[in-house]
């Protein structure tokens, strides 16, 4: 059965977020033993919650604490490309509990400032609490970000876009410009034509003409709100008020998807 046509019965049915909550327990049963070993190695490493760790990427250790210094790794050469990174601003949108911004002050390092900003209290409360030398803001599900404008020179959304409204894209696209400054560099990762063979017919059919595809009747932002991008939806949105350095397309790898990735000029 297509994972989309399953999903959607059960957003209907209003079961998407009991379903996951079920899928939590298993993973935290099936993961129990690896996560135990990894912590008892690495007895030094704070670790969130299990379910924040959950609902903003997987319930694995591992995966949280070394992906996630990897994925600071990549967002390092992506910004880098467009970006000297030495005495710069970077912000984290979307942080979570931190699972990349932990790491930027070792991985880029230079001088730079880091701030990381949530709508989830619960994650902003545990970052501000483990990881010092890091400044935390809480947001709302909807704009606008305790910042002045022309505060950050670059902004990263790591799968942040995924899980907005299609009214929400506008709104916090404008606000990421806003917080900004001019010449700054955005990346943003969105799903793309890599993830349209687990859409259903409708959803190809609505992807294809360049339109937003959105699988709500659950809670915005939470982990089960989806939304994939086309992207000629993206460049609409992009609009005049940035330049397009790059749009690397997302790739099937075998049942997963990798999602697309862009980087912007703020003009």
């Amino acid at each position: 059965m297509n994972k989309g046509f399953l999903t959607n019965l059960l957003r209907q049915a209003g079961l998407m977020h009991a379903a996951d909550r079920l899928r939590y327990g298993l993973m935290r049963y099936r993961n129990r033993a690896a996560n135990q070993a990894w912590r008892a190695a690495h007895p030094g490493v704070a670790l969130p919650p299990d379910y924040l760790m959950y609902e903003s990427f997987q319930l694995n250790y591992r995966k949280y604490y070394e992906g996630g210094r990897d994925t600071a790794a990549w967002v390092r050469d992506h910004l880098g490309r467009h970006l000297m990174l030495q005495n710069q601003h970077i912000l984290d949108w979307g942080c979570g509990p931190g699972r990349v911004i932990r790491h930027l002050p070792e991985v880029v390092g230079q001088g730079c400032r880091y701030t990381g900003t949530d709508y989830n209290p619960q994650s902003i409360k545990w970052c501000r609490e483990n990881l010092p030398g890091i400044d935390f803001l809480l947001n709302e599900l909807d704009p606008p970000l305790q910042a002045a404008p022309n505060t950050f020179d670059a902004v990263y959304g790591i799968s942040i876009f995924t899980h907005l409204s299609a009214a929400a894209h506008q709104r916090w696209y404008d606000e990421l410009l806003r917080v900004t400054r001019p010449g700054g560099v955005l990346l943003l990762t969105t799903h793309g034509a890599a993830f349209r063979d687990i859409m259903t017919d409708p959803e190809r059919a609505t992807f294809d003409a360049d339109q937003l595809v959105i699988r709500s009747n659950v809670d915005e932002g939470h982990r089960v709100f989806a939304a994939f991008q086309p992207p000629a939806f993206l460049h609409a949105l992009f609009g005049q008020q940035a330049a397009v350095l790059e749009h690397i397309p997302g790739q099937r790898q075998g049942a997963a998807a990798s999602q697309d990735v862009w980087l912007l000029r703020k003009l």
